[in-house]
């Protein structure tokens, strides 16, 4: 509860603090909403040029928030995300920050509650899971930035409590909110293939038509060509995007340490073999909520492109996991000790002083104990 506290109020005191849209310390207040409230911007006056236009999307954004002159970003993100933060753009960015991130505590207090809901029998203090979802490091970073992580807590905890509804359509359809993070489906594709979840598919299929459709409601068909040509062009942006080996929290972190080609080569036979550990766990196991436990587990690792904000999804994996091993009348401490060492290492990344960062170690440790965990339970059943 105190770190909670701490944490959150140290977001309020940051943002809040100084007259401009800067903080007293220096940095843009919700230094990468600024991206975004710049998309929806162009998307609400329909400035299809714009959107993939370095220049011009700097300078629209500048103009919008003089403030942020310093701040640039490698436009990453698909047209149908200007949409979303269209209507933020009718606000003042102080405001729609504001409002940002009051929807962000929303969508993540909402995912913790249906993900500990089912399992309130084995963790019956609620206070407790709410205080630890509140002091989860991540989760003050996905504040303090105004990042769109919301999107893909909503994505995995919508789709799970469709498919819980016994609706694997529509679960599908939320599954698509993922095409605006798409590295957060590189496991989810392979795994839905292998377990052969068609109507699953189908739903991500109709959901990714809804998408095109309402872009090219708004921009001209030319913004997919755009954004596939900057899409190609990524990999040459790598070390733009991933400055620092202390910000990233993936396995990425671990094999960029090796020369090329052997860091893809590691990272690829690595993501093979998480994805069909598992794939193993979807076809032979019916909990969702083991499942989905895996699959976020599985889809930080595995993502080349995790920063602290985004590692604010483990929260859902936590409970989920956890709830089902401790109905599973199993000795759980080994579980809960990786889980808190996996926060402590959130608070203090080991790459900011030795090369290798520990949090992707124990994620990966975590992982390989719970895909035991679970094979020692279905081979019992």
């Amino acid at each position: 509860m105190i770190a909670a506290v701490i944490g959150c109020a140290s977001v309020v005191v940051f943002v809040g603090l100084g007259p401009t849209n800067r903080t007293v310390f220096g940095p843009l207040k919700w230094a990468d909403f600024i991206y975004f409230y710049t998309l929806g911007d162009i998307a609400r006056t329909r400035s299809s040029s714009v959107l993939f236009d370095f220049d011009a999307r700097q300078a629209r954004q500048t103009a919008l928030v003089p403030e942020s002159a310093e701040n640039r970003f490698i436009p990453v993100y698909g047209p149908q995300a200007a949409l979303i933060f269209a209507p933020f753009s009718l606000l003042p960015y102080f405001t729609a920050g504001v409002m940002w991130a009051l929807f962000t505590v929303a969508v993540y207090a909402w995912a913790v509650w249906i993900a500990w809901r089912p399992a309130r029998v084995a963790l019956p203090d609620r206070t407790f899971v709410f205080a630890a979802a509140f002091g989860f490091p991540p989760f003050w970073q996905l504040l303090l930035h105004g990042q769109n992580t919301a999107l893909v807590l909503a994505a995995f905890a919508g789709a799970w409590w469709a498919l819980e509804a016994g609706c694997p359509v529509f679960a599908g359809m939320v599954l698509s909110l993922l095409t605006i993070k798409p590295q957060f489906g590189f496991v989810l594709a392979p795994v839905a293939l292998i377990a052969g979840e068609w109507r699953l598919i189908s739903g991500v299929v109709i959901g990714v038509a809804i998408q095109a459709a309402a872009v090219l409601a708004v921009f001209d068909a030319s913004v997919f060509r755009t954004y596939a040509v900057m899409a190609s062009h990524l990999p040459a942006f790598a070390d733009a995007l991933e400055p620092h080996a202390y910000k990233m929290h993936s396995l990425r972190a671990l094999t960029h340490l090796l020369p090329e080609p052997a860091d893809a080569w590691l990272w690829g036979a690595l993501a093979i073999a998480i994805s069909a550990a598992t794939a193993w766990i979807w076809r032979r196991t019916p909990s969702w909520r083991l499942r989905f436990g895996a699959l976020v587990l599985a889809s930080v690792l595995v993502n080349p492109h995790v920063t602290i904000y985004d590692a604010t999804v483990l929260a859902l994996a936590f409970v989920w996991l956890g709830g089902w091993l401790l109905e599973q009348q199993v000795e759980t401490t080994w579980y809960w000790q990786r889980v808190y060492w996996i926060s402590m290492a959130f608070l203090l990344p080991t790459a900011a002083v030795v090369p290798v960062q520990l949090s992707p170690v124990l994620i990966a440790e975590l992982f390989a104990k719970t895909v035991r965990a679970v094979r020692q339970r279905v081979a019992v059943a």
